[in-house]
């Protein structure tokens, strides 16, 4: 399936949370001074809130994500409360201006494979590599090369802005490639981090502002905090398969329908005999298909997968004459789409052979698929959802005796 740009709709609560903590900025003047310690210690805290929830959760990017985030506000309120005019304030500045994206991007790209195992090492080795490596180059350096190193990397280009142009760039490149993941994955660990990359941004390149360090680092914890939540929700409510909403959700939905709703069921036909015939795997790439098919159905209708070959779509507030184009739309979709097989008796043995005979024509048989759809409305017989329910699975049952690849109401 093509990219789309719908994957960036994830970023609006991340974007929201931004909004917030700019307008808290705003009103820095008015903390009262008792509560300005409390303030500091507020990122620690819900950084320890989403180290927690990742644990539970076995999250290993929004683990390492928040142990590197927490290790940086450590180092700007140890390290980095003088004057960047001091060599090594400034070093650490710098150091950590340049380093900090590049920790949120590795994590961007990463794969998600769980905590507390091997794959884990990978993502949590990322926060003491860097301070490692931070702390070693201070030492090792003498002053004059330190002092080298920052003028390269010049802070205060312009008026009142304090990153360097170079640590800019990269702030924007890692954002810009940490978008590109986002549109792939999809996923909320991945807008989370381009929220995070943002607002570490903001934090370095306003430096000199009061208390901006503590409210937008507090802001990149509830960014954190906030996608993992809906992480862990899509992981609840959504098939691993297909990428639908499951059955659980759909369970859900129909609890609060409205007054008006149709529901149409569809179901794979001849689905057990592909299956039989070419493998469960290639079984499985073909539901997918399907999935991707009628997660693209119009006219406000919510797909699920109900379970094995069946889905089900959902249209709140709408009469079942308007949902026939939609639905006939995704049916005919499906069945002109052409699915290419690999020939499992020509494949190459070895990597060796497989490398000869790259980039040769080879021979694909294509098969193709269909559905079979039936749809009920909410009617004076048909009072609540389970009724309705029945009465689309009946439609269903018809329009298989009808010859399937067909609709039925």
């Amino acid at each position: 399936m093509p990219l789309t740009l719908k994957p960036l709709l994830r970023l609006t609560l991340p974007l929201l949370v931004l909004a917030l903590s700019f307008y808290a900025l705003g009103k820095t003047p008015l903390i009262n001074s008792n509560y300005l310690e409390l303030l500091g210690l507020l990122p620690y805290m819900i950084f320890a809130v989403v180290l927690g929830l990742a644990h539970y959760f076995n999250r290993s990017r929004f683990f390492s994500a928040a142990l590197l985030l927490t290790t940086a506000y450590w180092l700007i309120q140890s390290h980095l409360q003088t004057s960047l005019t001091e060599l090594y304030p400034l070093y650490f500045y710098t150091a950590l201006s340049l380093l900090l994206p590049l920790g949120l991007l590795f994590l961007a790209v990463l794969p998600e494979r769980g905590l507390w195992n091997m794959h884990g090492i990978l993502p949590l080795s990322i926060t003491p590599l860097l301070v490692l490596m931070t702390y070693t180059a201070s030492l090792q350096y003498s002053q004059q090369q330190l002092s080298d190193f920052t003028g390269f990397f010049a802070i205060k280009p312009y008026s009142g802005y304090v990153l360097s142009i170079y640590a800019s760039l990269g702030f924007l490149v890692s954002l810009l490639l940490a978008l590109v993941m986002l549109l792939i994955r999809n996923n909320e660990a991945e807008a989370s981090f381009c929220a995070c990359i943002i607002l570490a941004y903001v934090t370095l390149a306003g430096f000199d502002q009061p208390l901006i360090s503590s409210i937008l680092f507090s802001a990149c914890g509830l960014t954190l905090a906030i996608g993992l939540l809906r992480n862990s929700f899509e992981m609840a409510y959504r098939d691993d398969l297909t990428g639908l909403l499951g059955r659980r959700a759909f369970n859900e939905k129909i609890r609060g329908l409205g007054k008006q709703y149709s529901i149409a069921m569809m179901d794979v036909d001849h689905f057990k005999k592909f299956n039989d015939t070419h493998g469960h795997d290639v079984g499985d790439d073909v539901l997918k298909i399907v999935a991707n098919h009628i997660a693209q159905v119009t006219g406000g209708g919510i797909p699920y997968r109900y379970g094995g070959e069946e889905f089900c779509v959902i249209f709140p507030g709408k009469k079942m004459k308007p949902c026939v184009p939609h639905l006939e739309a995704v049916r005919e979709a499906i069945a002109d789409y052409s699915i290419s097989l690999r020939d499992k008796t020509t494949r190459p043995k070895n990597s060796k052979e497989g490398v000869t005979q790259r980039g040769k024509p080879t021979k694909k048989n294509t098969v193709s698929v269909t559905i079979s759809i039936g749809v009920a409305e909410k009617t004076e017989h048909q009072t609540n959802p389970e009724q309705v329910l029945k009465a689309a699975d009946k439609a269903l049952y018809r329009a298989k005796q009808n010859g399937r690849n067909c609709l039925a109401r």
